[in-house]
């Protein structure tokens, strides 16, 4: 039960937000991480990218990025616990200032913007084949029917962005719903694979990895989770965010990660080893043929693009949450914090987001780049937006509970705050040193260039707040015009 002082504290937190307040249950919040993790969609074609840089390390890249985001959760948890409801910017906020705090904010609405990016462009990949039209064979290769993309990444973005502004419980309902029968048709081929070739250790001993491969392999294993902690975006908005918040984190990623060990574990017996699996841009649905199950492979077909556009519904809801948290602290225009009258819901910001999703995603794929590659690409850039906030998070947990909480040790933040810190830190070291292939060599660079434009942008923040200012003064004491005679 939450303590009076943080009951009022929530109440006071409440009023005045335009947000639809203490209206989503525990079960919603679940929804909510589920829709933003989309784990089906990481079922369908995340092995085979984790593959591409682990092989047969897979599995291992998958299991540390698990126990590493489970630290991470308990972080967002306890956090959760001691400032109720405060979502993740204003958490990085009280530990480190506000500098610090747009840093960490930046990095995570980055993270769900290209995620939902890469997502819209997966609609398109697994909607083709259900319209007859051939999607890419694997990574690398040109980009086919481009105006078809162009059509479907439309529809995509716009059916995400009105159901977000007609309602978040909407959202993370139909989410919920798609991912669950996704999931089903995914979890039926994983089962009917291993029945058919049998279960083999070969996958869990792999012989003559290495360090490098299973850290390279993380990043995106990493992906694959990313939103887990999206529900701590809507801490205004849940119902006792002290209990519902982190059971929705930690559950969401035990959930995902479970999920993933299984169908990689199946894809990898299928294909008769990682380096195969790592060749095929649709596993899935190649292994539900070689079984004469074609239409496995249509369901397969349908619950990614269900899963995909629950996903782009989840990630925008979320990084609308954080662009509005930003917009009340008026670290960018306050616009941004403007809320529907009637729905509720960020309108501004989420419209915003869509629009900059919408348009990343198009110039990509008209640009000649197929779909997955374009999941790749900013997926990878999505993660290390993630990592930073998780890396800020671990870095700020033993403040807060030695600001907030003085008479309990801080002995279990410390350990557990530190050990993601220096994990992630390594993760991304490992991943920029030595120089990875064109074009992920470009990757820390373009992320380390938002960065030092996110910090132009805060420390320009107070001349451009003062200028905002004088205008609207100026204006104020302009004499009303006299009325015509």
């Amino acid at each position: 039960m939450p303590s009076i002082s943080n009951v009022e504290r929530l109440d006071e937190l409440r009023e005045d937000t335009g947000l639809a307040a203490a209206s989503m249950s525990g079960v919603e919040l679940v929804a909510q991480s589920t829709a933003g993790i989309a784990p089906s969609a990481v079922m369908v074609s995340g092995a085979t990218l984790v593959a591409a840089s682990a092989s047969a390390g897979t599995l291992y890249s998958y299991a540390v990025s698990l126990c590493v985001l489970l630290l991470v959760g308990w972080c967002v948890s306890r956090a959760a616990r001691l400032r109720p409801g405060e979502d993740l910017l204003s958490h990085i906020t009280a530990a480190f200032g506000r500098a610090v705090g747009f840093v960490g904010s930046t990095g995570l609405a980055l993270g769900y913007l290209l995620i939902s990016v890469g997502c819209v462009a997966q609609f398109s990949q697994y909607t083709k084949p259900l319209l007859g039209v051939a999607p890419p064979v694997s990574a690398g290769v040109p980009a086919t029917s481009i105006s078809v993309t162009v059509v479907l990444e439309i529809l995509c973005v716009v059916g995400a962005a009105w159901m977000m502004i007609r309602g978040v419980r909407i959202s993370a309902w139909t989410g919920v719903v798609l991912e669950v029968l996704s999931i089903g048709a995914i979890l039926l081929v994983c089962t009917m694979v291993l029945l058919h070739h049998g279960v083999s250790l070969a996958p869990l001993m792999p012989t003559g990895i290495t360090v490098q491969q299973v850290v390279s392999g993380m990043v995106l294993a990493t992906l694959g989770f990313v939103g887990f902690e999206s529900a701590a975006c809507l801490s205004v908005e849940a119902k006792d965010p002290q209990r519902t918040i982190p059971r929705a984190v930690t559950g969401s990623a035990l959930l995902a990660g479970a999920l993933y060990l299984y169908a990689s574990y199946a894809q990898i017996v299928g294909f008769g080893g990682a380096d195969n699996l790592a060749a095929d841009a649709t596993p899935l649905n190649t292994l539900a043929d070689g079984l004469g199950f074609h239409w496995l492979a249509l369901g397969i077909d349908l619950g990614a693009v269900a899963s995909n556009f629950a996903c782009v519904s989840g990630s925008l809801t979320a990084a609308s949450r954080v662009l509005r948290s930003m917009g009340e602290s008026q670290l960018v225009h306050r616009k941004m914090a403007a809320t529907h009258p009637t729905r509720k819901t960020p309108h501004i910001a989420i419209l915003l987001l869509s629009a900059a999703a919408l348009i990343a995603a198009l110039g990509l794929g008209l640009s000649g780049i197929n779909e997955l590659d374009v999941y790749s690409y900013t997926g990878t850039l999505g993660t290390f937006g993630y990592m930073v906030a998780y890396m800020l998070m671990g870095l700020g947990i033993p403040i807060l509970v030695r600001r907030l909480a003085p008479q309990a040790s801080i002995g279990a933040a410390v350990i557990i705050g530190m050990t993601v810190t220096g994990s992630l830190g390594y993760v991304f070291y490992r991943n920029v040193y030595p120089l990875p292939a064109w074009p992920a060599a470009l990757m820390p660079w373009i992320f380390l260039a938002v960065l030092l434009a996110a910090a132009a942008w805060y420390f320009a923040g107070p001349a451009r707040i003062a200028r905002r200012q004088t205008r609207e003064s100026s204006l104020a004491e302009e004499p009303a015009p006299e009325p015509a005679r």
